[in-house]
């Protein structure tokens, strides 16, 4: 009899323990809930946290773009954009053609441009991001990302402008004219237009006029004071004309 009571109480912690388990299914509708409130109030690694034991939990789930995009996000918002850009380099691997694509690509031009430098500095972060903003005009023409892109294109552009210049002015000063020169003539090629053309045209110019180089020194500060009257006075002497001395 003992043996028979001990065998039902067995049967009777199993039944029960298996009840218990059935509570306890893992439910991906109410743990993706809970991970999107977590998002709304900024607790971006809390939430990471609940996408990511979806993933481990339903792994049938595991490269499904809502989740995916969700996991980028998190790292986007704690500024941790190196982690944020291989998440979302990896939603456009597996999901290339998802209507959230256009958003996932202007933010991985914006995890680059988040990351620039000062001007003095190795400039091929700016280089990366200008690409990625070029990137996002050319796959996505009428998003409704294109005047950030333009707008991105344009700063990045001008960066790359102040670089080049920094760069011809540190020659210029170390009195190798010529390589001064070639620089000044890379920035205005690639970048036209830029904050710093005015300054670059007289830089290119004077430093022309100083290795005797007339013809290609007024030719430059024609072109200066055609686009920039303002500059008229200043290139002056620059064109042989009497004016504000050349400094």
């Amino acid at each position: 009899m003992k043996s028979i009571s001990f065998i039902s109480f067995l049967f009777f912690v199993f039944l029960f323990s298996a009840c218990a388990e059935k509570k306890e299914v893992f439910d991906p509708a109410a743990a993706f809930g809970m991970a999107e409130e977590k998002m709304q109030k900024g607790d971006y690694e809390n939430a990471r946290k609940g996408y990511q034991e979806i993933q481990e939990k339903s792994p049938e789930r595991t490269y499904e773009p809502a989740l995916m995009l969700r996991i980028a996000d998190t790292y986007y918002g704690e500024e941790k954009y190196e982690e944020a850009l291989v998440e979302y380099r990896s939603f456009l691997n597996y999901h290339p053609a998802n209507k959230e694509a256009a958003y996932v690509q202007y933010q991985i031009a914006m995890c680059n441009y988040m990351r620039l430098s000062t001007i003095d500095r190795d400039p091929e972060m700016t280089r990366t991001a200008l690409r990625e903003f070029q990137t996002l005009l050319a796959k996505f023409p009428k998003s409704v990302y294109e005047k950030e892109a333009r707008e991105g294109i344009a700063l990045c552009s001008d960066l790359l402008a102040q670089y080049e210049m920094y760069v011809a002015q540190f020659y210029q000063r170390k009195g190798n004219l010529r390589v001064a020169i070639v620089r000044y003539e890379k920035l205005l090629a690639d970048y036209p237009g830029s904050t710093v053309e005015k300054d670059a045209l007289y830089e290119a110019a004077k430093a022309s006029l100083t290795l005797g180089e007339r013809e290609k020194a007024r030719s430059l500060a024609e072109t200066l004071v055609q686009k920039y009257p303002a500059m008229a006075d200043k290139a002056a002497p620059l064109l042989g004309q009497p004016g504000t001395a050349a400094r």
